[in-house]
């Protein structure tokens, strides 16, 4: 009798069980992290520069200015509001030294993130815009090339030492299953096939 079903279906329980092995290894040496709400990375953790807080009143604006390194690459950027309220509503509009538009956006949302390609070595200005009624405190981040964000190079980051790990163990999980699933079903038709010819032996 054919044995690929229990061969496919061993396969799946050794990747489940790898997948328990990695998220058992990840949960319990960041005990502390979960208790100190650093296990999962704050949206400032995601970014290489993070501006100061910045309180701004309602009708009112603020400024934020990053300077580039590098040109023609990605820049990512985001915003948020660290005491967001439901019914706060700001505006980002960004432009250059030399007046060059960028965009402009409304957002009603805690926590927002963009991204364009610089076309050179500049100043950008992001003016902020309070249309809300009340205050808001905000932080504007900035990353350049981000897929080389030090969140995702940096061993030592909450995304690599936790939620990367966590994420191969969910995929490892959810593949492991589907392989013990695929094995029953390859023993049952093998096993049937086999009953079948042994009726004409």
């Amino acid at each position: 009798m054919k044995k690929r079903g229990q061969i496919v279906a061993v396969i799946g329980a050794v990747l489940i069980a790898s997948a328990i092995v990695t998220a058992y290894s990840v949960i319990p040496s960041a005990g502390s992290s979960i208790s100190g709400n650093d296990f999962f990375p704050s949206p400032e953790s995601m970014f290489d520069s993070v501006s100061d807080k910045i309180r701004i009143d309602p009708g009112t604006a603020y400024t934020f200015s990053h300077t580039t390194s590098t040109s023609q690459v990605p820049m990512m950027w985001g915003i948020h509001i660290t005491d967001y309220k439901p019914d706060d509503n700001i505006s980002v509009s960004i432009s250059n030294t030399f007046g060059d538009k960028f965009g402009s956006f409304n957002e009603v949302d805690p926590i927002f993130i963009k991204s364009f390609v610089v076309p050179k070595v500049d100043t950008y200005n992001f003016y902020v815009e309070n249309k809300g009624k009340e205050s808001v405190t905000v932080v504007m981040m900035f990353s350049e090339n981000p897929e080389k964000s030090k969140a995702l190079t940096d061993p030592n980051s909450p995304f690599v030492k936790n939620i990367l790990p966590l994420a191969m163990a969910g995929f490892l999980l959810i593949i492991g299953v589907v392989a013990i699933i695929s094995g029953i079903i390859l023993a049952v038709v093998d096993w049937r096939k086999g009953k079948n010819q042994s009726r004409y032996i």
